[in-house]
């Protein structure tokens, strides 16, 4: 996982992990429930609990950082960095290993109990097992970085550990919930479905779940965060098989319907949606795949590549899955040989973005749409509605995302260690040592950039017009393509090949994390809170983490152009105090609002990380001002991503 250590010789702090050269810190799990205290008045309507995924306190450093990559790392940090707790594992022989790549920090998850001017809180280190394996010096460790110091003899040892103890492995999975890294998002109310259910004596509707990018999740207790299993999509269903999946899934409470996609890379590439309904049948009825996405639609259709997705879309009738022009070398499996999947990707900007479109009615993929070459992380809201178009009748998509011009973001990650202009402090990473998709070698794109500044990311509203509909549409009713899909068909059925085009508008820049208020979900809406640049910060050029919270209007909904323009954001509201570091804001909507004119009638919760400690941060979602804060303690615990749930446990804002 790293090859960086501090021998236990050189260790300033015996019996414990040495420090970590890159400026991270272990994070203190809380296993016992404490009382915060809090200042202000939280609403006595809030009520339930917060959980989320943690992430490493990083150290601050005072000095000027320097070198090309500082001004995009910032923002990538607090964007993407994966929840984790230890970043420095300390061996059975006294020596301590230090994680490199913040995406590949051990997990930690967080609860937090509000009940009105009451906070307690709790924490819990779950990836134990992992740790072990550490201190063990497996080498068959997957990981997000690369180890610049392995050798092409270490690779095919890897390859070959892979291969020899693939059984081994597999039982160690089954028996240790804590085995694998899992700790990007967290979903409470999870249909783990009657086989789980059986084993592991969790009732239906009481799983809580950490999920990731890849066919792994984990379950544990809702009240003590105690890892109780690690499990597949398989094991909810057998027809639910693959490698890959979205972090971030869909549910439409209307239908109480849970959406995620499968993304098998053998024997043919695929991404395959899915469905797992709550409601009353047999639970073989309650799961139902979609058509295999395995080809573009367009008038020059080809077989897909596998590229890398962490969200998706959806509206009442469709599901829209974005294919970034990021793709994953020899199908993810040269993943085997690095040991890590960043070498396993390389950017084509020569490639469209490529939006393809699933009818949840039929379960059938109607219609891919190209856009402009982009990249990114997390969608916000999405709708369709019927619109008169030239005087036909035409369904339309609306679609929202937080998007990058490119993945330079991703490569921006290899500077975070960097903390230290001082040279006896050691660089985690070479750059000049690690090239993606070495089987063919592949430039990064950001290899001959002489200016590395990047704009933030962007709130793009995407249009997608004329989308199939075998309700608007009579001539397609008796058509093949628009027969309810079934899994056992022999051949591949889809409608004509069309050109379609995905045209979009700015509505707002530097929102990142994107949550809106849950009532809207698959409607028409305004409002999207997010993390933006602190304007404390000098710049992202500074190297420090510092981000503000912002709530941005996106006007009315029907505010969309046809062309590619920008337009300014009518009102933007920010909450920024010096010193502090916000992460992802969870919007609860207040009980009693109703109606559009409402619609930013709540809370909206974050962690705060200061210098030498942390607070949950209460503020009125309208107008952004502070509520109350509660004191965690005299740490750092910057989270990522999280959800929250009533007093009866109900989800009411979930990612």
């Amino acid at each position: 996982m790293t090859s960086v250590k501090t021998p236990k010789s050189q260790n300033p702090t015996p019996g414990e992990p040495a420090p970590s050269p890159f400026g991270y810190k272990n994070v203190p799990a809380i296993e016992e429930e404490i009382q915060l205290s809090v200042q202000g008045t939280i609403p006595s309507w809030v009520q339930g609990i917060m959980y989320r995924c943690g992430m490493v306190a990083k150290e601050e450093r005072e000095k000027k950082k320097k070198g090309k990559w500082h001004t995009i790392e910032v923002f990538f940090l607090q964007m993407r960095v994966s929840g984790a707790g230890k970043y420095n594992i300390l061996g059975t022989n006294g020596d301590t290993y230090h994680i490199t790549h913040p995406f590949d920090g051990l997990a930690m998850l967080h609860l937090f109990r509000i009940d009105g001017n009451s906070v307690t809180y709790r924490s819990r280190h779950t990836s134990n097992g992992l740790e072990k394996r550490i201190q063990d010096r497996d080498p068959t460790l997957l990981t997000f970085g690369p180890d610049p110091c392995r050798t092409i003899f270490g690779r095919m040892q890897s390859f070959f550990c892979h291969l020899t103890g693939f059984g081994t492995d597999k039982v160690a999975c089954e028996t240790d919930p804590e085995y694998e890294l899992v700790n990007v998002t967290i979903t409470p109310n999870f249909p783990i479905g009657p086989m789980l259910e059986r084993e592991t004596g969790v009732s239906r509707g009481e799983a809580l779940v950490v999920k990731r990018d890849a066919n792994t999740l984990q379950l544990v207790d809702r009240e003590t965060l105690r890892p109780l299993k690690k499990f597949t999509y398989e094991q909810v269903n057998p027809r639910l098989k693959g490698q890959l999946c979205a972090s971030h899934h869909q549910f439409d409470e209307v239908r109480s319907e849970y959406v995620n996609f499968m993304v098998s890379l053998v024997p043919v590439l695929s991404f395959q949606p899915f469905v797992i309904r709550s409601g009353g049948e047999h639970w073989a009825a309650k799961v139902r795949t979609c058509q295999p996405i395995t080809k573009h639609l367009g008038t020059a259709s080809s077989a897909i590549k596998p590229a890398y997705i962490h969200s998706f879309s959806m509206t009442e009738h469709y599901i829209i899955i974005p294919h970034f022009p990021y793709y994953y070398s020899y199908g993810g499996l040269s993943a085997l040989y690095y040991n890590n999947a960043y070498q396993t990707f390389f950017w084509d900007k020569n490639r469209a973005t490529t939006f393809h479109v699933v009818d949840r009615r039929t379960g059938r993929h109607v219609a891919s749409y190209d856009g402009a070459p982009c990249f990114s992380f997390h969608s916000a809201n999405a709708w369709d509605s019927v619109e008169d178009v030239n005087g036909k009748q035409e369904r339309v998509i609306y679609m929202d995302y937080c998007m990058y011009e490119n993945a330079d973001i991703v490569d921006a990650s290899f500077s975070l260690g960097k903390t230290s202009d001082d040279a006896s402090v050691p660089s985690p990473v070479d750059l000049d040592r690690v090239q993606p998709a070495r089987f063919v070698h592949v430039d990064k794109h950001t290899d001959k950039k002489t200016q590395h500044d990047m704009k933030p990311s962007e709130v793009r509203r995407y249009r997608l017009g004329d989308v199939p509909d075998v309700d608007l549409d009579a001539s397609m009713r008796t058509q093949p393509y628009a027969r309810q899909y079934n899994p056992n068909e022999w051949t591949a059925i889809h409608p004509p090949r069309q050109s379609r085009h995905a045209p979009f508008t700015v509505l707002a820049t530097d929102v990142e994390l994107p949550r809106f208020n849950p009532k809207f979900n698959l409607k028409p809406y305004r409002y999207v809170w997010g993390v933006c640049e602190s304007k404390h910060a000098p710049s992202y050029a500074t190297g420090t983490v510092i981000n503000a919270l912002i709530k941005a209007d996106l006007g009315s909904p029907s505010r969309v152009n046809h062309e590619n323009d920008t337009i300014d954001a009518p009102l933007t509201r920010i909450w920024d105090e010096p010193g502090c570091n916000c992460s992802e804001p969870i919007f609860l909507p207040h009980p009693d609002a109703a109606g559009a004119d409402q619609e930013d009638h709540g809370v909206v919760l974050s962690i705060v990380n200061r210098a030498k400690d942390c607070f949950l941060l209460v503020l009125d979602a309208a107008t952004m001002q502070e509520l109350a804060r509660a004191t965690i303690g005299q740490f750092n615990a910057m989270t990522i991503h999280g959800s929250f749930v009533d007093a009866h446990g109900v989800g009411v804002a979930i990612n």
